[in-house]
């Protein structure tokens, strides 16, 4: 809130990403980790992979705002005055990011040794969404 308007670094943007969508989603993902008896050593995996989708995550947001209509994604368009991974990098390396975000968070989950098709959907489903 405090940066609304203001040019900000990127790693400013990960700080403030990193500290509202990524922790969202690692505590959702984490607390279903340790309810389903991780090991320690895989909490640690589930957190760092749940990280990544929180920044795809909210990098394809950055992306919407910009390439979406109200219509398809509900919410005004172009209403962020602030600086974003868009403002930043332009769309196609946000773009790209997004993509390797979510490849190494599904690259860190099959690491597990668990398949999970219903968690691998969903982390594309979440980076790769259109509204």
């Amino acid at each position: 809130v405090e940066n609304d308007g203001k040019p900000m670094s990127r790693e400013m943007i990960d700080y403030i990403y990193e500290n509202k969508t990524s922790a969202l989603i690692e505590a959702s993902v984490m607390t279903g980790a340790i309810l389903g008896g991780a090991t320690e050593e895989e909490i640690v995996i589930v957190e760092k992979a749940a990280k990544n989708i929180g920044l795809a995550f909210q990098i394809q947001d950055d992306i919407l705002d910009v390439t979406g209509s109200q219509e398809v994604i509900g919410k005004p368009v172009n209403r962020d005055h602030k600086t974003t991974y868009v403002t930043l990098m332009g769309i196609e390396k946000a773009s790209q990011q997004v993509k390797k975000l979510s490849d190494e968070a599904v690259t860190l989950l099959e690491g597990l040794n668990k398949k999970n098709e219903f968690l691998f959907t969903l982390v594309n489903e979440l980076v790769g969404r259109r509204k």
